[in-house]
C-alpha cells in the first residue's frame, strides 16, 4: 500500500502526508493542502499548534524526520520474499539509451523490466509518460512497490544529478550501478563541477557492484579506495586491469551507428554479471531495435542522410560526429538551453563549427531567457560565421534545412531528440523533430511523384 506521500499536491485519500519543510509559513500552507486533498494525518519537523491548524486530524513532530521518512518508505519491503534485481543508470550522455536498451535486451530474454527514466515509467516496453528523470522518492518507492507487485525480475532506475544530490533515491540498494561517463553539465545546479561529479558517484555508495566507464578520464581517475562496493570498469580497449570486465563476444560493438559502444558495453557487462550465456547476450544485442531520437537516422534519396539525437553536451556532440564521421558535407541544426550553463554554449559552437560546413542556430527551449542571448553565447565559439545561419523558429529550420539539402549531404539535427515540447516564454509549444521532418519529407515524396 502506498501509504505516504511527500508533495500535497498529489496527496490521495486517507494518505499519510510527510512534510519535509522546514519553512514554518510554507510548512502550515502545505499541510492545510494535503488535508483538503484528503490526508488522514501528517508527520512535520516544524512545531505547531492545533489552534493553528484549524483541524483534529492526528500529527506528529518528530527531528530527524528525512531518514526517517526513508525508513517508512521502506517498510513495505522488509517482508518482501522476492526482490528484483535494482539497476541504477547515471551519467552525463547515453543514460537514458542504456536503461532503455538494457530493458530491451533483457526483455528479449523473457524477462520482466521495470523502468523508471525520462521516457516514462512501467514494465517495458509498455512506458507511460513522466515530468520527471527522477521521480521524488514517495514516488520511486511506490513505483517499486508495484514492480514487485507485478514479479518483474529487474528493475532499472535513470538516476539525475540532481535527483541523487536531493535524496530521492535515498535508502535504495541498487544490485548494480552504472555511470557511463562524466562530462561538464548542469553546473547552473550544482555551482561547479567538483559538485556536480559528487553528486554522479554518490550512487556508488548505494552499491553492491558499480560498473564505470574506464575511458572516461573523470572516472578512471577516481580513488576507489573510499568506495566499499565492488566496482569494475569496461573499455573498447584491451586492458591488463583485472577490474575490466572481458566483453567479448564475438559481435562489433561497433557494427552499428545506431547505438553508443559504450551502452553496449555495459549492458555486455550487467547481462555477463548476471550469468548470461555470451550466445543469449550475443543474440540480444542482434535483435535490439534503435530507440527513438537517439541517433536516429533518416536517409532520402534526393535530401541526403539526417541523424536526430539529444545530444546537448560537448562531449556527446564530439561522440556523435566522430562516430558518424564520413566524407559528406555536414550540415548541424541546433540550439541551447535557456535557464542553463552559459559556459557550454561557447563549447558546443566550436566543436560544431569544427565539424560543419554548414550551421543553423535555432531555438532549444530557451525558457525565460532571450533567444538572442542564448545565440550570442554560441556565436562566442564559432570563429567562422559566414556560414552560419540564425532561424529562431525550429520549424523553419528544419524546413530551410530540408530544402537546402542535397543527395551527399549529412544532417545533424540535435538537442531535443523525441522530445513532444519546446520551453520558450513559460510557455509549452509542441514540437518534435523527428514528426516534423518525416512530414516534410511525406510531402516532398508526394510531389516528386
Amino acid at each position: 500500500m502506498n501509504r505516504f506521500a511527500i508533495d500535497s499536491r498529489r496527496i490521495k485519500h486517507k494518505q499519510v502526508f510527510i512534510s519535509l519543510e522546514n519553512n514554518p509559513t510554507k510548512n502550515i500552507h502545505n499541510i492545510k493542502h494535503a488535508i483538503t486533498k484528503g490526508a488522514s494525518g501528517f508527520i512535520t519537523t516544524v512545531p505547531l499548534t492545533r489552534e493553528s491548524l484549524n483541524s483534529s486530524i492526528p500529527f506528529l513532530v518528530i527531528k530527524n524526520l528525512e531518514n526517517i521518512s526513508i525508513e517508512l518508505f521502506k517498510i513495505d519491503f522488509t517482508k518482501t520474499k522476492r526482490k528484483p534485481i535494482i539497476i541504477g543508470i547515471t551519467g552525463t550522455n547515453g543514460k537514458t539509451s542504456t536503461v532503455l536498451l538494457l530493458a530491451q535486451a533483457l526483455t528479449l530474454q523473457n524477462k520482466k523490466v521495470g523502468v523508471v527514466s525520462s521516457e516514462g515509467v512501467g514494465v517495458y516496453p509498455d512506458l507511460r509518460s513522466s515530468d520527471y528523470t527522477t521521480p521524488p522518492i514517495d514516488r520511486n518507492y511506490m513505483y517499486l512497490r508495484k514492480f514487485i507487485d507485478r514479479k518483474c525480475h529487474y528493475v532499472i532506475m535513470e538516476c539525475s544529478s540532481q535527483g541523487l544530490h536531493q535524496g530521492r533515491l535515498d535508502g535504495f540498494l541498487f544490485n548494480y550501478s552504472l555511470i557511463t561517463n562524466i562530462d561538464q553539465d548542469h553546473i547552473d545546479y550544482h555551482l561547479n563541477l567538483t559538485n556536480y561529479v559528487n553528486s554522479k558517484l554518490k550512487i556508488i555508495n548505494q552499491s553492491e557492484t558499480s560498473i564505470l566507464n574506464y575511458d572516461c578520464v573523470k572516472l578512471n581517475k577516481i580513488d576507489m579506495k573510499k568506495y566499499t562496493c565492488n566496482v569494475s570498469f569496461i573499455s573498447k580497449k584491451k586492458h591488463q586491469n583485472p577490474k575490466v570486465i572481458n566483453t567479448s563476444l564475438g559481435y562489433d560493438f561497433d557494427s552499428s551507428v545506431n547505438f553508443n559502444t559504450y551502452s553496449l558495453l555495459m549492458i555486455a557487462a550487467i547481462m555477463k554479471l548476471e550469468n548470461f550465456s555470451k550466445p543469449k547476450i550475443k543474440k540480444s544485442f542482434e535483435k535490439l531495435t534503435p530507440l527513438m531520437g537517439r541517433r536516429q537516422v533518416i536517409d532520402t534519396k534526393n535530401k541526403g542522410t539526417f541523424i536526430i539525437d539529444y545530444a546537448h553536451t560537448s562531449a556527446a556532440y564530439k561522440g556523435i560526429y566522430k562516430e558518424f564521421a564520413v566524407s559528406k558535407k555536414i550540415c548541424t541544426l541546433f540550439g541551447c538551453g535557456g535557464d542553463r550553463d552559459q559556459t557550454k554554449r561557447a563549447q558546443t559552437g566550436r566543436i560544431v563549427d569544427k565539424y560543419s560546413s554548414k550551421i543553423i542556430i535555432t531555438s532549444d527551449n530557451s525558457r525565460t531567457e532571450r533567444f538572442e542571448k542564448i545565440q550570442k553565447d554560441i556565436l562566442e565559439g564559432i570563429k567562422n560565421t559566414k556560414k552560419v545561419i540564425v532561424i529562431r523558429s525550429r520549424k523553419e529550420a528544419i524546413r530551410h534545412m530540408f530544402k537546402h539539402s542535397s543527395h551527399n549531404q549529412l544532417n545533424f539535427i540535435l538537442g531535443k531528440g523525441n522530445e513532444n515540447y519546446i520551453f520558450e516564454n513559460r510557455k509549452k509549444i509542441h514540437h518534435n523533430d523527428i514528426i516534423y521532418l518525416k512530414n516534410l519529407l511525406r510531402n516532398y515524396e508526394h510531389k516528386a511523384i
